[in-house]
């Protein structure tokens, strides 16, 4: 039975998959953009920054068209604040926003969108997260995408390729894994709004969609689940792409670091509630780690379910560009995302959040 979950479980992924990267579009750096664009980014508390990508990217000469400009929008006194004070000094078009203190009861991300709306005058406005290193053929290529469709657009980042093992371990990420969902209607409430509220990207959209929207009115701690349960409700649709080399996720070197911040990432959902995005989750872990673990006790279904990964992982390396070494050490990668899955039950669960929603 649960070989036979495992396989049609991966079946459909690989459908999802294919089926999404036929239909997605590609950041291209051959799109040129004459209006312009404004990045908000905020910073919550666990959010990691790495300066040197931004500065290798942006500090080049513009020669494009498109006009940029980047928001910061930091919570409080973050850590890495003298760092992107840093960016802000060699890059003209950053502005740094620090919010100190916030009214009572209102989530953060939300509350400083709201805060920055009226200083945010582009033709495209994109929002996005503080991992994420575009280049400005990102800005340019997004900027005409979106002005053109006059729709939003979704777009999932490729892995950066810093060290194979951690490579291996960053492209198992579920929420690339399951990012086919997005273009399921009927799975949209159940699945893809807690797929996107765990997920990294970007969203662009025209200018008029980022006014109408009102963020005074939203209390949910992601931003991306917040807009995408907004539009749902205004028969808005979104569309995904993919950033191919033009805007990379990092993660840290430090394999024990990544650990942490995977164990980190399964306590966040277990702390806000958001069980649809933990199972999810599980089910990924589940469909990386059934060969093996199940080998000898499963061993037709495990070659079954080994045959179809590597199915999938070929899909993958044309799609998300990972390479050949990351994805041999496949179940090198599913067995550190178990490690930092047990690190969270057996550590983090017990001694911080108990078993039960914390108030």
């Amino acid at each position: 039975m649960l070989g036979l979950m495992v396989l049609g479980l991966t079946t459909v992924m690989i459908y999802t998959l294919v089926k999404n990267a036929l239909v997605g579009t590609q950041i291209s750096s051959n799109e040129e953009y004459f209006g312009s664009v404004d990045l908000i980014i905020p910073i919550k508390g666990q959010s990691d920054f790495y300066l040197e990508p931004w500065l290798k990217n942006l500090s080049l000469p513009n020669r494009s068209a498109t006009k940029i400009k980047i928001f910061i929008l930091i919570d409080g006194h973050h850590p890495s604040l003298s760092v992107w004070q840093e960016l802000q000094n060699k890059i003209p078009f950053v502005e740094i926003i620090s919010f100190i203190s916030r009214p009572v009861g209102r989530e953060v991300v939300p509350w400083m969108i709201d805060q920055v709306k009226d200083k945010v005058s582009a033709n495209v406005v994109i929002i996005g997260d503080p991992e994420l290193v575009p280049t400005l053929d990102a800005f340019s290529s997004i900027g005409k995408l979106v002005s053109e469709k006059r729709k939003a657009y979704f777009i999932l980042p490729q892995t950066q390729k810093l060290n194979t093992l951690n490579e291996a371990v960053a492209c198992l990420n579920p929420t690339l894994a399951l990012a086919s969902t997005f273009g399921f209607r009927k799975m949209r409430r159940n699945v893809s709004h807690p797929l996107v509220s765990i997920s990294q990207g970007w969203m662009g959209m025209p200018q008029a969609m980022f006014k109408e929207f009102n963020w005074s009115k939203v209390n949910i701690a992601s931003w991306k689940e917040a807009l995408a349960k907004g539009w749902e409700l205004e028969n808005q649709t979104y569309i995904l792409a993919f950033g191919e080399k033009h805007l990379l996720r990092y993660y840290p070197e430090d394999l024990k670091i990544h650990v942490h911040q995977l164990a980190h990432y399964w306590a966040e959902l277990w702390q806000k509630g958001e069980r649809s995005g933990f199972w999810l989750y599980l089910i990924s872990l589940f469909i990386w780690s059934f060969p093996v673990f199940f080998f000898f006790t499963h061993p037709f279904w495990s070659l079954g379910s080994i045959c179809l990964l590597v199915l999938y992982r070929f899909f993958t390396k044309i799609v998300f560009q990972e390479s050949w070494g990351a994805m041999g050490l496949h179940p090198v990668g599913a067995l550190v995302w178990l490690a930092a899955f047990s690190m969270w039950l057996f550590g983090g669960l017990k001694s911080r959040y108990g078993t039960t929603r914390p108030n």
